[in-house]
């Protein structure tokens, strides 16, 4: 099992994959950030971070945006019959556990890194260059929704908290694509289900007037008041048992070898 997870990290771990994780990380700082300084009155730190967030694509495109990092690789590989070199070599569910679990852990580093390195940047960094320009004259900080009860504890702990709730989401969406490529022969329908699903139940929750239940007011909790923190965890718990329903109907079906 360990080699199977070292091999799928060598094949994961190439130069798309590392554009792809950068211009994550690093792109709404470089554009974003540029565009929000000056436009923007902030009080706090925290508040230039959650705006740079709500002013980037990634609230609205979470689930399309993590795809290329690792999610296709089960359809890339049985579309170009590479699985049929496999099959004499590796156990079915070892080959299928490593390549899912390779696809969760570099998903969740790479949305933990794009969550916390702007924020280190913004709170830490910041301050000795003055880069970002704050309102001194009068301090009135804007709550960050849900997990500014954290926040009022330590800044630091809200920052790895919260990386850790955006990055364990992302890992959740991912691995559901995953098992999706398994269970359908379309890749791109397989692949857009999580994003159909984040568009479609943020639409829906919005219309029922319920947004606090929303996949989007969830994970990035910042255009509205703050919710109590079970309210988050609703949509993550559907998440987690839809994954463990096409994990239940991969094993039953022996999905992973149907040709």
């Amino acid at each position: 099992m360990k080699h199977l997870v070292f091999i799928e990290c060598k094949k994961a771990l190439n130069k798309r994959f590392f554009i792809i994780s950068l211009s994550l990380i690093f792109l709404p700082l470089i554009i974003i950030l540029p565009i929000m300084n000056g436009s923007y009155v902030f009080h706090r730190a925290i508040d230039v971070h959650a705006q740079l967030l709500t002013n980037s694509p990634i609230p609205l495109l979470f689930p399309i945006l993590l795809v290329p990092l690792y999610a296709g690789s089960y359809a890339n590989e049985k579309k170009d019959n590479y699985l049929q070199y496999v099959k004499p070599r590796a156990i079915l569910s070892d080959y299928v556990l490593a390549k899912g679990f390779v696809n969760a852990v570099l998903t969740f580093v790479v949305v933990f890194l794009m969550i916390s390195i702007p924020f280190l940047f913004i709170q830490y960094i910041d301050p000795l260059i003055g880069y970002i320009h704050y309102e001194t004259e009068f301090l009135n900080p804007v709550s960050i929704g849900t997990f500014e009860v954290v926040a009022q504890k330590s800044v630091l702990l809200y920052g790895i908290v919260y990386s850790f709730w955006v990055g364990i989401n992302g890992a959740l969406y991912m691995t559901i694509a995953y098992l999706l490529t398994i269970c359908l022969k379309n890749k791109f329908v397989a692949l857009s289900m999580p994003f159909l699903w984040w568009f479609v139940m943020n639409f829906v929750t919005a219309v029922l007037r319920i947004e606090r239940f929303s996949p989007g007011c969830t994970v990035f909790p910042f255009s509205i008041t703050a919710q109590p923190i079970w309210t988050i965890f609703v949509p993550f718990i559907v998440l987690i048992l839809i994954m463990a329903t096409l994990i239940v109907y991969i094993k039953k079906t022996r999905k992973v070898w149907d040709d």
